[in-house]
């Protein structure tokens, strides 16, 4: 049932303040005031507990400022076609949504995060809109009309503002660039009475002619000041185009008062009585003696212009090929992204069958190694799966605490395979390392990429060194970091180095010295980016014939003790009782999870569908727990999970995916990722069991 949230308990102070804020914005100058006054007025004129201020930029809605009890999306952008701000404005009317759980325009992503229930979008400016206001709920209801009413009326007020900016800023920018087009240019203004040959000029136009700006500048210096090769043709043009009422376009040489040859280029219009007569000659003046040398200079180097266009278009052709490289990196990321659900759907009946095997202790000494070795082929391949969709960025950033002691410890013979023989590869790990704030996964990666670009850079061999310790930052730090406590880890070769040049674009996205083919030109780039993301940084250091140093500063984190939950693989599994709902489309996948289950203890209903899992949820009573797979034909898991919920609030939910980055699941829905075993299994059911039935989704 959705309340009305009901009007403040003093709506006329509402309104008054809504009236000081229209006060406010009358006299805003730019919409950097308009926004300003938004953000210190809006929350209390309509007793919302957020509010935001929204413009619109290039198809994109920019939230520039807001004020609430919680953060919001300050600074962010997100496509116009995507949020309720942009709704607004593409259809110039006010959106209220009482509850944001069952509105299609709400992007969940990113209102979960925060307190956000129930909202009111006000769109400002018309007939297009430029920007929208938006009041934030925590609790569902629909506004109190007035509410909405106050803060139409404050986008209203908006709206005349900016108009009224913009015009000022209409205004006060044709004359700056009017100003700014004479001073940029060095442009003199001058006029010629012609009846009296009176001559006035500014002082640029002096300056521009070779005399003294202070000075007065006649007719007849002026005339004495045109070369005398070009004397007869500036003359001829300037009577010709008081004859014809033509415009005067003309480049001459003029000889300045120290004996200097310079060009300078004339434009001027002729002004007439109304009988006719000629009176004036207005105009402005520019010195083109720089265009005129830059001229004479290119004709006389085009063979060098012809040589620049060549090594220009090489360095096109070069970034072209990394651009390649780095879409065949992102569709690779495509691929792998779709196939990880079908090849974890392959490997748990695979590595589930095996696990009951071998617990079952099936067969006699040989075949449990068959079996042993199969398992263990079957997790080197689910942990390849792993690694590719790390390697190919379909892992969000999820940073926590890391031990990055241990982390380099299970990868060091990762990186020896990856740097191969000739290669020698050396640990060192300061004891009592803190714990560090980082993704492992993204680190994972960025070690590989630093050792990859290492190995590469010692083709006859070397030593590669990575090394981690607890390290703090100061003022003026090299990398740029703020005050604190950092884990600096660090990779070190002896390889071939970099000169300058190269050390100055080393991070640059596609920039690679590997050639054609043999990088992408992002490994230095990227682990550059995660280090800032997390607010780290990376620092390089390198020389040629003296190796390069790599280091890479993670914040250490806030927790002391990383807390390990796992259940040894040859434990035996926690037995239950009670009836379980299995739901899976994958034939195979759902026979050998109900297997496992009925191992466990479970009496088992299996469905193929979200829609046979909520008619037979209907037709028994007596289910405990509800194990569903998250992608399925029409109906999600978590879709599936909302729906039961709320027919059976008791009833406890297990989401089971096969993509390791799965969207659409509730932070606190209880989630396995396939492939798994019977031990992975219990332990996740024995989890979603003990949780409080109203946090099960």
């Amino acid at each position: 049932m959705i309340d009305t949230i009901i009007e403040p308990s003093d709506p006329e102070a509402g309104w008054s303040r809504l009236a000081a804020a229209s006060e406010r914005l009358a006299t805003t100058r730019s919409l950097g005031e308009v926004v300003a006054v938004l953000r210190e007025t809006a929350r209390a004129i309509v007793g919302a507990e957020g509010i935001a201020v929204v413009v619109r930029e290039a198809g994109t809605c920019f939230y520039a400022a807001e004020d609430a009890v919680g953060p919001l999306w300050a600074g962010k952008r997100f496509p116009i076609e995507s949020c309720v701000s942009g709704w607004a404005m593409l259809h110039q009317e006010t959106v209220v949504i009482p509850d944001i759980r069952t509105d299609d325009r709400i992007p969940r992503d990113a209102y979960s995060p925060t307190f956000v229930r129930s909202l009111a979008m006000a769109a400002i400016g018309r007939p297009e809109p430029i920007a929208a206001i938006g009041a934030y709920w925590s609790r569902m209801g629909e506004p109190d009309p007035a509410v909405v009413a106050r803060l139409e009326a404050l986008a209203r007020s908006a709206a005349i503002a900016i108009e009224n900016a913009r015009l000022l800023a209409s205004i006060r920018e044709s004359d700056r660039q009017r100003e700014m087009a004479l001073a940029a240019g060095r442009m003199g203004v001058w006029s010629l009475d012609l009846p009296s040959r009176t001559l006035k000029t500014s002082a640029m136009c002096r300056i521009t002619f070779g005399r003294d700006p202070d000075r007065d500048f006649s007719f007849a210096e002026l005339r004495a000041a045109i070369h005398p090769d070009d004397r007869e043709r500036v003359f001829a043009t300037i009577w010709e185009s008081i004859a014809n009422a033509n415009d005067c376009d003309l480049e001459h040489r003029v000889v300045t008062a120290a004996g200097e040859t310079c060009w300078v280029a004339i434009r001027a219009q002729p002004t007439y009585a109304a009988d006719g007569t000629p009176l004036m000659l207005v105009g402005v003046s520019v010195d083109i003696t720089a265009r005129q040398r830059m001229e004479e200079a290119l004709r006389d180097s085009a063979a060098t212009l012809e040589h620049l266009v060549a090594e220009r278009t090489r360095e096109l052709i070069k970034t072209q090929e990394a651009l390649r490289q780095s879409q065949k990196l992102e569709a690779m990321g495509q691929l792998t992204g779709g196939v990880a659900h079908d090849f974890n759907n392959l490997l748990t009946p695979i590595i589930g069958s095996l696990d009951l095997l071998q617990r079952r202790a099936v067969g006699g000494a040989r075949e449990q190694r068959l079996i042993s070795g199969a398992i263990e082929s079957a997790d080197r391949a689910k942990t390849l799966v792993q690694r590719l969709l790390a390697f190919a960025r379909r892992q969000p950033l999820n940073p926590g605490a890391i031990d990055v002691a241990t982390l380099l410890i299970e990868m060091s013979t990762l990186i020896g395979t990856t740097i191969g023989p000739q290669i020698s590869l050396r640990l060192d790990i300061a004891e009592d390392l803190p714990l560090a704030h980082a993704d492992a996964n993204q680190v994972e990666m960025a070690i590989l990429n630093l050792a990859v670009n290492a190995r590469d850079a010692m083709p006859e061999g070397g030593t590669l060194t990575i090394a981690a310790k607890l390290d703090s930052a100061g003022r003026d730090h090299r990398a740029s970091l703020s005050e604190g406590q950092y884990i600096l880890l660090s990779v070190a070769d002896t390889g071939t180095g970099m000169d300058e040049t190269t050390r100055a674009r080393a991070i640059e996205p596609f920039f690679s010295t590997k050639g054609v083919g043999r990088g992408t030109g992002l490994g230095l780039s990227m682990a550059h980016g995660l280090a800032l993301q997390l607010g780290g940084a990376l620092a390089l250091d390198s020389a040629v014939g003296a190796g390069t140093l790599i280091e890479l500063w993670l914040p250490v984190s806030n927790v002391a003790v990383l807390a390990v939950a796992a259940v040894p693989a040859e434990a035996a599994p926690h037995r239950h009782s009670g009836t379980a709902l299995l739901v899976d489309d994958e034939n195979l996948v759902r026979a050998t999870t109900a297997d496992m289950l009925t191992d466990l203890g479970f009496t088992v209903i299996e469905a193929r569908s979200g829609e046979e899992a909520l008619a037979l949820l209907d037709a028994n009573p007596d289910i405990d727990i509800l194990v569903t797979d998250h992608v399925m034909p029409h109906m999600t898991g978590a879709e599936l999970a909302r729906a039961a919920t709320a027919r059976r609030p008791g009833l406890r939910v297990l989401v089971v995916s096969g993509y390791s980055d799965a969207g659409g699941l509730s932070p606190d829905l209880p989630r396995l990722e396939k492939p798994f075993r019977q031990a992975d299994l219990a332990l996740h059911i024995a989890a979603a069991m003990q949780m409080p039935a109203a946090a099960s989704v």
